[in-house]
């Protein structure tokens, strides 16, 4: 019986995010293509509509959802620091941690300008948010680039000509 109600209950969730998303690529369908409709729709319920994700900085957008825990030494639980509904989206976690932090800024700089372009109901085909995307993948590619290599430069040229008197090294009168 337990069991029953379970898979009940995954099912109604299942149909209520069929609706959520079919909803999200009407709503916002630059934001939808950039991070996906499960966590565009997080992030927008976090905001409070697309309106106030429009109006928001891209530094709070970073922040949104994040769990703010006040463990005052007692448990041994840790909490990462501004780390939002955007840092665990797909695109972030699948780099190495090195650059999960610096993914999350750009990606929260291009969300906040796809939900503005949403919210003038501009590009509603969703062309600004796949232009955003495919920037984004290749700053992410640019990023993980190792650097150039540095190489060793020449002495500087030797002086033939003599120094000039008081000078080191240049001739005494």
């Amino acid at each position: 019986m337990l069991v029953k109600q379970l898979l009940k209950l995954e099912e109604i969730r299942q149909s209520v995010l069929m609706y959520v998303e079919s909803r999200m690529a009407m709503i916002a369908p630059n934001l939808s293509r950039i991070i996906g409709t499960t966590v565009a729709t997080k992030l927008m319920a976090q905001a409070g509509g697309l309106t106030s994700l429009s109006k928001m900085p891209s530094c709070n957008v970073l922040v949104l959802g994040q769990t703010k825990k006040t463990l005052s030494g007692f448990s041994s639980a840790q909490s990462m620091p501004h780390t939002g509904i955007l840092f665990y989206a797909d695109l972030v976690q699948g780099l190495p941690k090195e650059y999960r932090r610096k993914a999350a800024k750009l990606l929260a700089s291009k969300c906040t300008l796809a939900a503005r372009v949403d919210s003038c109901h501009q590009s509603t085909d969703g062309s600004i948010g796949q232009q955003f995307l495919d920037d984004i993948t290749q700053k992410i590619e640019k990023m993980q680039e190792a650097p150039p290599a540095v190489r060793d430069r020449a002495l500087p040229r030797l002086m033939t000509s003599p120094a000039k008197s008081g000078e080191v090294g240049g001739s005494e009168k």
